[in-house]
């Protein structure tokens, strides 16, 4: 089969377009970009195709740039197309921090999305072939990562498709060569240092050795594995709908549910939260989520585990969070003063708001009480709670957040407990707890909710001054994710 039939069988069998696409040819100057822009031509009349040229010059490899974009400029006037182009900052990689690798793939990808927009494009081609697909599914090998990365770049992901991605780099150089078609190589290509060169100059023909085919081969493989990283994925994201919980700067799972999926489906979730929070994977291998599940395993009540791109996953007792390891802190909400009887709803965090109430009650009320005392628990997890106080001689008393060094006398106690010592039994996670609602006295802790009330505040029968004071959490409405 020639290479005009096979990029038409490769189109036709992914559904790569539509009769009346307007097309965004992605064209370097190399030998895949220029075999790409005149198979495409040779197409438009049959598919009704409208082609518009697009390349980018980066600013990094100087006079060589300049003759490619000439080049691929001539190109499109051959083809009496459309040519837009763009040119990166000069000195722009001495600004930006990072790999100058994946800088500039990132700028690239912009140039041909905003180009996209600008023409009212349907989709974008790049000249990726057959050998790249196994270059990239050795360099992802070698680098330890999972199913998603070894399947490699698929044929179509959204408006980007590959035409050439079943087509080998030797068959696209004879087509070159027999249509005298001029294109320019890139020397980096050859560039020994680079990891993908030497796999392609030392590893790949030191494969065909064992396999004539094995760049066919990689390919049907990496279909396989497309395919079945769909619908482990779809099943991921149905769970990943259940079970993630969206705040501001990370995603929440509780542990006990998250354990409960099967492991292949736990590791998507991670890598969703991940995405979620940073919008790709990138930097991202098998090796992290590896390290978390050994972590889980441990048995910690907690742990932390830094990722690359700013990351960190977080556990303390059943929460799991994926989280951007500088969050925004939390401002501190201003103490209210208590009266009695009263209603006040507080803003606690972005999270959380409370509504405090207090009334007036008689003792005969808090008798009949007795032995409804709930289940001591972070009130962030039950959603209320509620205890008898006798207030006499303990004001001014007033809800705040907690402070160092904050203490209480439980009841029946003789000696008094940290707040942080609670926290422990509360399972109060580390995040909750710079805003967690108290209720104090300007010298001690009165009533801390989950966990009672101070022997201090006991009721009595002579208590002159009795309250019922009840606190109910409510959800802040989030953002979308």
């Amino acid at each position: 089969m020639d290479i005009l039939s096979k990029a038409k069988s490769t189109v036709a069998r992914y559904s790569m377009l539509l009769p009346g696409d307007r097309v965004v040819v992605a064209v370097s100057g190399g030998p895949d970009s220029i075999a790409l822009l005149d198979l495409l031509y040779h197409l438009r009349e049959e598919m009704d195709l409208t082609l518009v040229v697009a390349h980018y010059h980066h600013q990094l490899r100087g006079r060589a740039a300049d003759k490619d974009q000439a080049l691929v400029e001539g190109a499109a006037k051959k083809y009496m197309l459309e040519f837009i182009a763009d040119k990166a900052p000069e000195g722009w990689w001495k600004k930006l921090k990072g790999s100058n690798e994946e800088l500039a793939r990132k700028m690239r990808y912009e140039f041909l999305e905003n180009t996209a927009a600008r023409i009212a494009g349907q989709r974008i081609a790049l000249g990726h072939n057959a050998n790249d697909l196994a270059e990239s599914f050795f360099i992802n090998l070698l680098r330890g990562s999972g199913m998603l990365g070894l399947a490699g770049m698929p044929p179509v992901r959204g408006k980007i498709i590959r035409p050439l991605i079943e087509i080998g780099r030797e068959e696209i150089l004879y087509y070159l060569h027999e249509h005298s078609l001029a294109f320019r190589m890139d020397k980096t290509n050859k560039d020994k240092r680079i990891l993908r060169s030497r796999i392609r100059s030392d590893l790949t023909p030191m494969l065909k050795t064992y396999n004539p085919e094995i760049i066919a081969a990689i390919g049907r493989a990496g279909e396989v594995l497309r395919e079945d990283e769909r619908l482990l994925q779809t099943l991921a994201l149905g769970a990943y709908e259940n079970l993630a919980r969206v705040e501001p700067g990370r995603v929440v799972f509780s542990v006990n549910k998250f354990l409960a999926e099967h492991k292949s489906i736990r590791r998507r979730l991670i890598r969703q939260a991940i995405e979620h929070l940073k919008t790709d994977l990138r930097k991202i291998s098998a090796v992290h989520v590896f390290d978390l599940e050994r972590m889980l395993n441990s048995g910690a009540a907690g742990f932390e585990l830094d990722l690359p791109g700013n990351l960190r996953i977080r556990k303390s007792y059943d929460r799991l969070s994926v989280e951007v390891a500088v969050l925004k802190e939390e401002p501190a909400f201003e103490p209210v003063p208590l009266r009695v009887p009263c209603r006040e709803k507080i803003v606690v965090s972005s999270e959380f708001e409370i509504e405090f109430t207090s009334g007036h009650a008689e003792f005969s009320e808090f008798q009949q009480s007795l032995g409804q005392r709930p289940e001591r628990k972070n009130v962030f997890v039950s959603g209320e709670d509620r205890d008898w106080t006798a207030l006499n001689g303990l004001e001014p008393l007033e809800i705040r957040r907690p402070r160092p060094g904050d203490r209480i006398q439980p009841l029946g106690m003789k000696g008094r407990r940290k707040l942080k010592e609670i926290f422990s039994e509360l399972k109060v996670p580390r995040e909750q707890r710079a805003f967690y609602p108290v209720l104090a006295s300007p010298t001690e802790l009165i009533w801390v909710p989950g966990f009672g009330i101070s022997e201090k505040a006991k009721v009595q029968a002579n208590s002159e001054q009795i309250a019922l004071l009840k606190l109910k959490v409510i959800k802040r409405s989030l953002p979308a994710p």
